[in-house]
């Protein structure tokens, strides 16, 4: 490389990520593999559908991102994503020409992976807020990678099963009676095996057993039979194909059982509050997070990095829980529990007297801190509970810490009981 080259290189290297959390000396020695190129209008940078082994970062000029249905993007040297890697996603989805003359530089993806691992690793202390201003930096690219995959068609939002739509559908039927909601129940054995199960537990058992879906349907009753048929579908989601990915998935189940079981019992406490849309609130919380763990099986450097997985998780949880539940017909507040459970920081300038703005994401955060405060694997970090507003605001609503922390106590067993009905 002549000195000119390198003299450019180091000039322009800082403007980009990741590299512009380096020195002078290993941006120096850095330099050696990179390559810095130009092209005429035309020239292709990669296919739709390659395995190559580079990265492209754009200099100057305009880059067309060619979709497989051919759909048509431009990314120029004042977009805000011109500060990544061109579309990083393997296999390529995008064909990517120059459609202006163009300057850009190549590095190799494998030195790039080994220089973005190596510097977390280099950083053995790094706190929430260090680890959110390196998501806002690699996560925008994140975000737009998803963007274009979601309005090409080549990544799909996950639906609501089948059958658990349609019972949703017909309970909301003034029409509906309970031998065609049985009937309907019935096509799904697992929905009804689980039904029949909960009318006969602690919490809803009566004075006889309950035998048949029908009478478990009587029992709980039509409100409470849809959110239950609709926490048992959410939970169907939580499983991957990727080997890579199943012990997050399954920890991501039995945290979110953990929520849903904690934000059951104190729901039962508060005056206003459904206990079972409680329930499916805490299942509900962390359903962006599926959806990213889905969409990270297709980004090639994301199953052997869990930082970047986590950024991923940090840029997109808020925004897909939101798409996915508003596409499912979901209250709106659910769809704030899915969007804002986890800034932990809602709401904190201006809280009720009356404790009347405490809602279901607030009591959705409360029951996390008491469901995971302490426990292995959580991430990120949780804060400290008297440190949280919506703590704060369940105290202007008539319950203190203390009370809750006694509510919880005494509802073990109830706990213990969805555990056992939810991971089964």
């Amino acid at each position: 490389m002549s000195e000119t080259d390198l003299s450019t290189l180091l000039e322009l290297l800082p403007k980009y990520s990741p590299f512009n959390s380096l020195d002078t000396d290993f941006l120096t020695m850095l330099a050696r593999d990179i390559s810095l190129k130009t092209g005429d209008v035309g020239q292709c940078l990669f296919e739709s559908g390659d395995f190559d082994a580079d990265e492209f970062y754009l200099i100057s000029g305009t880059i067309s991102l060619i979709a497989q249905d051919g759909r048509e993007n431009l990314i120029s040297t004042d977009s805000t994503n011109a500060r990544f890697p061109i579309a990083r996603l393997r296999p390529r989805m995008y064909t990517a020409k120059a459609a202006t003359p163009i300057s850009y530089f190549v590095i190799s993806a494998s030195v790039l992976d080994e220089l973005q691992s190596s510097t977390r690793k280099n950083d053995s202390n790094v706190l929430v807020k260090e680890m959110q201003q390196k998501a806002g930096e690699e996560g925008h690219s994140l975000v737009y990678e998803f963007e274009q995959e979601l309005n090409t068609g080549r990544f799909v939002l996950p639906s609501l099963p089948e059958v658990a739509f349609r019972i949703r559908e017909l309970i909301d039927n003034p029409e509906c009676s309970m031998e065609d909601l049985a009937k309907l129940v019935n096509t799904d054995p697992a929905i009804a095996t689980k039904l029949v199960k909960v009318a006969n537990s602690v919490m809803y058992r009566g004075a006889s057993h309950c035998d048949d879906t029908q009478t478990a349907i009587a029992r709980l009753g039509l409100t409470t039979t849809k959110q239950l048929v609709t926490s048992f579908a959410v939970l169907a989601l939580f499983e991957t194909k990727s080997h890579l990915f199943k012990d997050h998935m399954r920890r991501l189940w039995q945290q979110s059982v953990e929520v849903a079981a904690y934000s059951y019992v104190l729901a039962k406490q508060l005056p206003g509050f459904n206990k079972e849309e409680a329930l499916l609130a805490g299942l509900i919380h962390s359903i962006g997070e599926i959806v990213v763990l889905t969409y990270a099986e297709r980004f090639y450097d994301l199953s052997t990095d869990e930082n970047r997985l986590n950024i991923a998780t940090t840029n997109l949880r808020s925004k897909l829980g939101e798409m996915v539940l508003t596409r499912w017909g979901f209250t709106e507040d659910l769809i704030t529990v899915a969007r804002e459970s986890g800034d932990w920081m809602r709401g904190s300038g201006s809280i009720a007297e009356d404790g009347s703005d405490f809602d279901y994401c607030d009591l959705v955060q409360v029951a996390t801190l008491y469901a995971l405060q302490g426990k292995e694997n959580v991430s990120p970090p949780l804060p400290e509970i008297n440190s949280v507003p919506a703590f704060e605001k369940l105290k202007k609503h008539q319950l203190t810490s203390e009370q809750t922390t006694a509510i919880v106590e005494a509802a073990k067993d109830q706990i213990a009981e969805l555990r056992s009905i939810f991971n089964n």
